[in-house]
């Protein structure tokens, strides 16, 4: 659970963030949403696979960081082991609220990562002692803005995935702890053939609507997947 609150600089002077990724700040996650602005950064490193999710759009993407609930394989004693983050994670504990028709900065109160007040030993300081942005929160509301603003354009990405057909399932073979196999299972890939196929005016206004660079860059993470098996095999004998 949450416990958002429209951030401001008499509430929260004193407040820090943890800005660390550990399992115990929330960063045990098998996956995080994916924007297709990031999927050529995101794509040397991490699978990208889509998800059924409820609402008009049916379907989003995904970061596939793990291979069982709560598992995240980028995660390790000495920190975070991959050049990059994914944006969704990034953000925590902030995220975007409204006030009617404007956009707010929020920030979660139950967050892990929020240091205690009187600790000003750890954390990065969210504003400055007269009351400014850190540099910190500068960082993040241009991050949340870089967010939305791309969050924007999904509908119309997904939009033309369905339309085209460019959607299938696919499952995931795992090894289990107790060596026995396990299967990932509603996990959905661009269909590389039927994209082949497509006519060459389908082609073009995919590339136009800028559709066509974050769809290759979604097959090409696929690369990735076999890199995700490894560190789980890996996680599995160490027990």
């Amino acid at each position: 659970m949450t416990r958002p609150a429209a951030l401001n600089n008499v509430a929260h002077r004193h407040l820090r963030v943890r800005t660390e990724r550990s399992a115990a700040l929330g960063d045990a996650r098998r996956s995080v949403l994916a924007l297709p602005a990031e999927f050529r950064q995101l794509q040397a490193h991490f699978p990208i696979v889509f998800q059924h999710v409820d609402g008009e759009a049916g379907f989003q993407p995904i970061v596939l960081m793990g291979l069982e609930e709560g598992q995240n394989l980028y995660l390790t004693e000495q920190g975070w082991d991959a050049p990059v983050v994914p944006m969704a994670l990034q953000r925590d504990p902030f995220m975007i609220g409204r006030s009617g028709d404007d956009l707010q900065l929020h920030i979660d109160l139950d967050s892990p990562r929020l240091v205690a007040e009187g600790d000003a030993e750890s954390g990065t300081a969210i504003f400055m002692p007269h009351g400014g942005h850190s540099d910190y929160l500068d960082h993040v509301v241009d991050l949340l803005e870089h967010l939305h603003a791309q969050a924007q354009h999904l509908p119309a990405f997904i939009a033309a995935l369905t339309r085209h057909q460019l959607l299938e399932p696919f499952a995931l073979d795992i090894a289990l702890p107790d060596g026995e196999q396990g299967r990932i299972s509603g996990l959905y890939t661009i269909h590389e053939e039927r994209l082949a196929a497509l006519p060459g005016d389908a082609l073009e206004a995919l590339q136009r609507e800028g559709h066509l660079l974050p769809i290759y860059m979604q097959l090409a993470s696929l690369m990735q997947l076999q890199g995700l098996l490894e560190r789980h095999t890996r996680a599995v004998a160490r027990g």
